[in-house]
């Protein structure tokens, strides 16, 4: 048999242009996948992207292609932020379709589309009669900031010859809903965690289309992501201050812990163990809840590092709670060399997310012994297990955090600690697990064929 010909339609691809997860699971997913099927990745070509542009993924044989449309993407400064996002991405997903037709990719058996960005490459391919090519979405954030609403002149733009019921149905409030259009049309719809293929069928998580999710519900999958461990391993990470591994993780971590502390002139004990927070800071991440729980913890014998930037209201909270708290440090940045600093350095790694589709930091903190604190949350829910490999909480609250926050106090440099570590080292989320699981889905699109 032949292999699966897959289209891999994406607006980031790391490390050539990066903004969030989604380019960390572009860049790392296709490579896997390669070992089973024939797949090519397709990105806009950004202004900021370096000359000249990779031919491959590093450190693979995957071609990647560019599409140029001057007006909208090799002309603009920035990635995304423009008022004309959805149009924008809306002309790339169907200029993607029209080289489809002209075999410009040579056969195409799969589009495999990310977000809202290509969601609307499913009914493109339906509107010009490309019926046999297949499609599968994969949602990597459903809430309501990353649908893709747009008013009805993006119709125009894209000048659709044929009437389309899930237009019909999507426009009745005077706007298109990319992400929308994308979960209706799709052959098959992903998420990346099996609890958030759940969740999202909840008014909760559901991103007001929660009763067009679970119309899908039949053709929806959750696949957990993985992280790259040539990049994400403190055995080889340059970035880090000394490199370790399982067998002396002990000595390898107190070293980093020092030095992280002298590079950032902190008055931190190394004796305490040194919680970090690494995320943007929005409501998303939790960080409302972690600020309250920081204010409220009584007698903690424990520090604290933040970075990251994001809502001005969050950074002045944290900027201010610094200069009283001598125990927090607060760094208003995004620096990714500080951030593998801090997963080899802290001792535990806080993520309190509202929600989280997958997320990857939980992943790269076990790798590097630094235990996570979680709210049990989609991805968070799949990976962390309480106790086991991390600490859990299950109530969005400060109070829950706070508790959990005890309980890991309780446990520091015990022996106890030291099993949970050993467990979290030694878990697997490489990205080849996951690929097995994207290429059963890709056979079962063939085989309707």
């Amino acid at each position: 048999m032949d292999k699966i010909n897959v289209l891999f339609v994406s607006s980031e691809l790391a490390p050539i242009i990066k903004v969030g997860g989604l380019a960390d699971v572009a860049g790392a997913l296709p490579k896997c996948l390669l070992d089973f099927i024939n797949i090519q990745v397709v990105i806009p070509k950004y202004k900021i992207i370096p000359t000249p542009q990779p031919a491959t993924i590093p450190g693979s044989d995957v071609k990647i292609n560019y599409i140029d449309i001057p007006e909208y993407f090799s002309s603009r400064d920035n990635v995304y932020g423009y008022p004309d996002d959805p149009i924008r991405f809306a002309m790339f997903s169907q200029k993607v379709v029209q080289d489809i037709k002209d075999e410009k990719f040579g056969r195409v058996d799969i589009v495999h589309i990310n977000d809202y960005h290509t969601s609307l490459i499913p009914i493109l391919l339906k509107d010009i009669g490309l019926n046999n090519v297949k499609t599968m979405l994969t949602i990597h954030n459903l809430g309501p900031a990353y649908q893709g609403r747009y008013s009805l002149e993006i119709l125009d733009a894209l000048k659709l010859q044929k009437y389309h019921s899930t237009i019909e149905i999507d426009k009745s409030d005077n706007q298109i809903n990319l992400l929308l259009q994308g979960v209706l049309n799709a052959n098959i719809v992903s998420t990346v965690s099996s609890t958030y293929a759940k969740e999202i069928l909840t008014k909760e998580y559901g991103g007001e289309i929660e009763d067009f999710m679970e119309l899908r519900k039949s053709n929806l999958y959750g696949i957990l992501n993985g992280i790259d461990y040539s990049i994400y391993d403190p055995d080889k990470d340059d970035k880090i201050y000394s490199k370790y591994n399982i067998s002396n993780y002990k000595m390898g971590k107190l070293e980093n812990k020092k030095r992280l502390i002298d590079e950032l002139h902190l008055k931190f004990s190394t004796d305490a163990p040194l919680f970090a927070f690494i995320s943007r800071l929005d409501y998303q991440k939790g960080i409302d809840i972690l600020i309250k729980a920081m204010e409220t913890l009584e007698n903690k014998n424990a520090n604290f590092i933040i970075l990251g930037t994001g809502a001005k209201d969050f950074e002045d909270q944290l900027q201010i709670l610094g200069t009283k708290d001598p125990s927090l440090f607060a760094d208003i940045t995004f620096d990714i060399t500080l951030a593998e600093k801090i997963y080899a350095g802290a001792d535990a790694l806080i993520i309190p997310s509202r929600y989280e589709p997958s997320g990857l930091t939980q992943m790269i903190a076990m790798k590097y012994g630094t235990l996570p604190i979680v709210r049990s949350t989609g991805g968070l829910k799949d990976s962390v297990e309480g106790l086991v490999s991390g600490f859990t909480f299950e109530e969005y609250s400060p109070l829950s955090l706070v508790n959990t926050l005890k309980e890991a106090l309780s446990m520091f440099n015990t022996p106890k600690w030291d099993e949970m570590i050993q467990t979290a080292m030694n878990e697997d989320f490489s990205w080849g697990r996951s690929a097995e699981k994207y290429v059963a889905l890709y056979q079962q699109l063939v085989s309707n064929l």
